[in-house]
């Protein structure tokens, strides 16, 4: 199965909180509105501001803001930054060489989906997740879409 962390989901929920704040928030109210741990939010946002993701200020006043280019990022350059490497299998992957790569015959459908999958997320961004109307005629009826932020 194909499954993103739970860190990189965590992570990617922090940014979408941030996204909908105009002014920088603390470490905990970041936690507190998303409802993960403190000690998560803290290590995740540590991380986001080494990737360039959010912006950190000390100070009374001080707290992390999103990078103004993070809204429009896709989703898989934000999964890239994140995971690393996306992809499905070791022959998909660009800096891996798989061991039966010469006598398999089915590598290249594996690329080909890979492409198709990473194409997909690229064409999505961040504000894309929070605001889905791009994605909205995909979902099923019986997933709710959450609008009260908007």
């Amino acid at each position: 199965m194909l499954r993103i962390k739970k860190m990189t989901d965590y992570a990617v929920l922090i940014l979408a909180n941030l996204a909908l704040h105009q002014n920088y928030l603390t470490a905990k109210e970041i936690s507190l509105s998303t409802h993960i741990a403190l000690p998560t939010v803290q290590q995740l946002l540590k991380k986001l501001n080494r990737k360039g993701l959010v912006l950190s200020k000390q100070g009374v006043l001080g707290g992390y803001s999103l990078h103004s280019d993070t809204k429009k990022i896709s989703v898989a350059l934000l999964l890239n930054a994140l995971e690393g490497n996306l992809s499905i299998t070791e022959c998909a992957s660009h800096t891996d060489k798989c061991s039966v790569q010469d006598f398999c015959q089915i590598g290249n459908a594996w690329q080909l989906i890979n492409q198709k999958v990473f194409a997909s997320l690229d064409d999505l961004t961040l504000m894309d997740l929070i605001k889905p109307t791009k994605i909205e005629h995909f979902l099923s009826t019986n997933i709710p879409i959450n609008t009260t932020n908007h």
